[in-house]
């Protein structure tokens, strides 16, 4: 998955801010119109059912969401509290979720160009040590081949950053 991402990095993915807004434009790699779900019936040990209806399944992450916004506050604590606190976001009228594994991925690829746009802290598309150093993803493990296994849910030291799908 990182090298479908990495792939067309430089030229595929674009970071932009819009009227104090800051955005990434997915829509030249494998992407989805359809808004994702904001809400899961999974917990901070599983995912839960494997649909569309929740934002912590396989299906939901099959592709990235084509243009996103992300949120300046990044902040930490378990996975399901990250969920509902970007779910109960009411910034600029509210519709925030958190990332998918993909989309995490892809913010942390895009971190360089996002401080450059004015984000802070670390990338927290969701994780820990993700200071866009290129050393580590934000909140994923991987296995021995560098595959991306899951998210640590259970670790309270995640940093999450929430984001909200784009017409």
């Amino acid at each position: 998955m990182l090298v479908c991402l990495t792939a067309t990095v430089g030229y595929a993915q674009e970071v932009l801010v819009e009227n104090g807004k800051i955005i990434i434009d997915a829509s030249a790699i494998p992407n989805t119109r359809v808004k994702k779900a904001r809400a899961t019936d999974g917990n901070n040990i599983t995912r839960g059912t494997n649909t569309a209806t929740n934002i912590s399944s396989v299906v939901s992450d099959d592709k990235v969401y084509y243009k996103f916004e992300l949120s300046r506050e990044r902040f930490t604590g378990f996975w399901l509290f990250a969920v509902n606190r970007c779910r109960n976001l009411t910034d600029d009228g509210g519709g925030w979720r958190l990332p998918t594994y993909k989309e995490a991925a892809l913010i942390y690829i895009l971190w360089p160009e996002l401080t450059k746009a004015g984000l802070t802290d670390v990338a927290g598309g969701t994780g820990t040590d993700a200071g866009g150093d290129g050393t580590t993803l934000p909140y994923v493990t991987y296995d021995d081949n560098g595959t991306i296994q899951r998210v640590d849910k259970r670790r309270t030291g995640n940093y999450y950053r929430c984001i909200r799908d784009l017409d």
